[in-house]
């Protein structure tokens, strides 16, 4: 009963702050665009300093023994590798009044992709023995269509002569793609009620990281994105679930000797 009332809180909680947040940004785009850029520039530091802060708390407790150690180092990783590039961007934006594509900022997103995507390999073992064919291949499907998709705007919308800039491009798209596979199959899982809700948010984060990215990319080949534009609601709602689902594991695994791995019932 206990665990129950602990997250039935933390869903209200995660609720509430998505709300907050886009709501937050719905009034500063009423108000007008300069507004919205500090407005959206202020809220990625709480989230994204959030998700450095619980990850490094979860990576320690369960330190480098064991494949849940390896896990949350990794993740751990990623997120501070996305947490140095939202303060990159954050700096081009206050200092040049710009976003800079390619800058170092990027360097530091893509090289988080590999982390995540190891990551979410351990985080899925304890479910490997449910992870059938049919979730196997609808999840494949669906990465392969938004790469395909993505691909082709990215393709057809950039100057593929300046090859640098296009690569860069490129590789959005990819590594959405790859670690939409394994969050996939974390969400079939959850809607087939073989896991339960707030396990499955670091899948929810991915296909919302996802889906953000595509519409960034949309927004920006028809010129309508600017900082605080709609669409960063989502990227701030991966933060946030990534945070909150990061802390649920803390608040399951209080002792760092029980083994996710091995108390798979936990997760359903």
């Amino acid at each position: 009963m206990a665990i129950d009332l602990k997250e039935s809180f933390i869903k209200k909680i995660l609720l509430l702050t998505l709300a907050s947040m886009a709501v937050i940004l719905v009034i500063a785009n009423l108000i007008g665009k300069d507004t919205t850029s500090a407005v959206s520039l202020t809220l990625y530091f709480p989230v994204t300093i959030s998700l450095v802060t619980v990850s490094v708390i979860l990576s320690k407790r369960f330190g480098l023994k064991g494949s849940h150690g390896s896990a949350w180092l990794l993740f751990t990783i990623f997120a501070i590798l996305w947490f140095i590039a939202e303060r990159i961007s954050l700096y081009y934006n206050l200092t040049l009044g710009e976003e800079l594509f390619p800058s170092i900022a990027d360097a530091f997103w893509l090289a988080g992709y590999p982390f995540l995507f190891v990551f979410m390999l351990y985080y899925l073992k304890p479910m490997k023995e449910m992870v059938d064919n049919k979730i196997l291949f609808f999840a494949l499907l669906t990465s392969a269509i938004v790469l395909i998709f993505t691909l082709y705007l990215t393709y057809s919308q950039n100057d593929i002569s300046d090859p640098f800039p296009f690569a860069v491009a490129i590789a959005y798209p990819i590594g959405d793609a790859i670690i939409l596979a394994p969050a996939m199959c974390g969400m079939l899982l959850f809607f087939g009620g073989k896991v339960n809700f707030l396990w499955s948010l670091m899948c929810v984060a991915i296909v919302i990281e996802t889906v953000a990215d595509t519409g960034y990319l949309l927004a920006t080949l028809n010129g309508s994105y600017y900082q605080g534009h709609l669409v960063d609601v989502l990227f701030l709602w991966c933060y946030a679930i990534f945070t909150f689902a990061v802390y649920h594991h803390i608040t399951l695994f209080k002792d760092h000797r029980k083994d996710p791995y091995k108390h798979v019932e936990d997760l359903k």
